[in-house]
């Protein structure tokens, strides 16, 4: 698992590195200081768990765990050295609530649970997937082809594609934007292409494809470059390569 360490105090960070270290089936992938600095590291890093202070600076860890309320959000285990915020603590969703300075015996269970929850969800996984390969076997008329099924924290997610405003790459990953909701998806983004297809989406710059029923203006920018607005005031960029089919497709229209 892959986990991140928020607190202020260096000594407390630093223990929790070392207690971590000698478990090599854990890796810390980064150490922030406050709130802030720990919410662009989950953003960064997509963290499995967050061991997270309560008290730091500006932002404090209960504020923050309670913008992870997304479905690819990482598990929080509060760690602090204050009782009185256990209630509010386990109101937030945490997985657990360690009070420093934590004993090792207390964080192998900790994370035992987040392991356990994680490992109930791929099997869940697991089952959407066999459930979805068995439907496109059948060829039934469900419409299983017109869907991609996404692996969320809660298990697969059914998203049929034409409710795919856009997609934009983000390293070995996909985000699919879906109106107020958006899900991040391991596959290339030209892979991706093709799994949509040609009839309703294109591709408008190496790194993003455009739902063409989602357009509703395609303008210059003032630097001389193009971009596509979606109905959803999206703006997204269009490469110099991509202008030439874009504007047949836009002339063509879709079915």
């Amino acid at each position: 698992m892959r986990i991140l360490i928020v607190d202020d105090e260096r000594l407390a960070s630093r223990r929790l590195e070392i207690l971590l270290a000698r478990r090599p089936q854990y890796e810390v992938v980064g150490v922030a200081r406050d709130g802030e600095e720990a919410l662009q590291a989950i953003e960064q890093h997509r963290p499995d768990v967050v061991l997270l202070d309560i008290h730091m600076p500006g932002t404090d860890g209960i504020l923050v765990s309670r913008k992870l309320a997304g479905p690819d959000s990482p598990a929080v285990i509060f760690v602090t050295a204050f009782e009185h915020h256990a209630a509010d603590a386990f109101e937030s969703a945490a997985i657990d609530y360690l009070l420093k300075p934590v004993s090792p015996e207390r964080l192998d269970t900790a994370l035992a649970r987040v392991r356990n929850l994680i490992y109930l969800k791929d099997a869940q996984s697991r089952v959407g997937e066999l459930e979805s390969v068995v439907a496109a076997l059948r060829g039934g008329d469900d419409g299983s082809q017109e869907v991609i099924w996404v692996r969320s924290r809660e298990g697969m997610v059914r998203i049929p594609k034409r409710t795919i405003d856009w997609v934009e790459a983000e390293g070995d990953y996909v985000r699919l934007h879906c109106r107020e909701k958006s899900w991040l998806h391991r596959e290339t983004l030209s892979a991706m292409g093709k799994t949509l297809g040609d009839r309703l989406f294109i591709r408008v710059h190496r790194s993003a494809i455009v739902n063409k029923r989602r357009i509703v203006l395609s303008s210059t920018t003032g630097t001389g470059g193009r971009i596509v607005r979606l109905d959803t005031g999206a703006e997204v960029r269009v490469g110099r390569s991509y202008g030439g089919a874009l504007r047949e497709a836009l002339d063509q229209g879709t079915d």
